[in-house]
């Protein structure tokens, strides 16, 4: 069920399973919306978990514009913000967060600046420093020169699955992306490819699991064993048959191991 509040001045749609249970925020990356984690919602509900899979600002059904039509301050550090104030509005004090691509560079955000509703933190297909982020900053600006956003979109998010995904789970990866906002889209862009965070990450206190997929091109699994060499007593794992968006690729076995790990002491 999609619910809306208003936090720092801005209205974030989410879909909400309040189970009384602990609560799980999913963190979609930049070519995503709050629906790639549907059998993320779907399972750890049935776990008795509290779910939250959040549409970020300038995604989805959350807001993308202010009262004058001009397009929302986007930046990862708004972004993190915003989840952390989300959590306190839902009455916990604090989360575990579970982010995909931008949403793990939205989780190293905020573990800069050092938010303390994070329980456990989960990043899965991200990068602390993308060596490849001069290239990737110039891609969608370029292509949206000569193509709409759903011709863009047709054509990338085919290398963001495994190459045997089903049809219908594509097609709503590619429904996705196509519906934003392109000023935001853009916007949301630079901010996840620039972002530089290896040396805040030897200095990180909250141990997480890393997870990639064997398939991923966009970030590949070396990028995640950075992640995990670089944070005190990290935890990796591989998904194999699985490229960028692991969680829908491979959804029993991303759930099997973030299962055991948020069941960890």
């Amino acid at each position: 069920m999609v619910e809306y509040r208003t936090v720092r001045g801005i209205t974030l749609a989410f879909e909400f399973i309040d189970n009384g249970g602990e609560l799980i925020v999913f963190l979609h990356g930049v070519g995503a919306d709050r629906t790639g984690w549907e059998p993320q919602v779907t399972f750890f509900s049935e776990q008795g978990y509290s779910v939250a899979a959040i549409d970020m600002r300038g995604t989805g059904l959350s807001q993308s514009r202010d009262e004058n039509g001009r397009a929302l301050p986007i930046t990862i550090a708004d972004f993190a913000a915003d989840v952390h104030e989300l959590i306190l509005a839902l009455g916990f004090e604090r989360a575990h967060w579970v982010g995909n691509s931008m949403g793990g560079v939205i989780i190293m955000e905020a573990f800069r600046q050092e938010l303390p509703s994070i329980a456990k933190a989960v990043l899965t297909n991200t990068f602390a420093k993308h060596p490849d982020s001069a290239l990737l900053l110039l891609r969608p600006a370029s292509a949206l020169k000569t193509k709409s956003l759903a011709e863009f979109a047709a054509e990338r998010i085919p290398f963001a699955h495994r190459p045997d995904i089903a049809p219908e789970i594509l097609a709503a990866s590619i429904r996705a992306m196509a519906a934003k906002d392109v000023e935001t889209y853009l916007l949301s862009w630079r901010e996840t490819w620039s972002q530089d965070y290896r040396e805040l990450l030897s200095k990180v206190g909250i141990p997480p699991l890393v997870i990639t997929g064997s398939l991923d091109k966009i970030t590949p699994p070396a990028l995640g064993l950075e992640i995990a060499g670089l944070i005190p007593n990290a935890q990796y794992h591989e998904i194999q048959n699985a490229s960028h968006l692991s969680n829908l690729d491979q959804p029993e076995e991303f759930n099997r191991v973030v299962l055991e790990f948020l069941k960890k002491p």
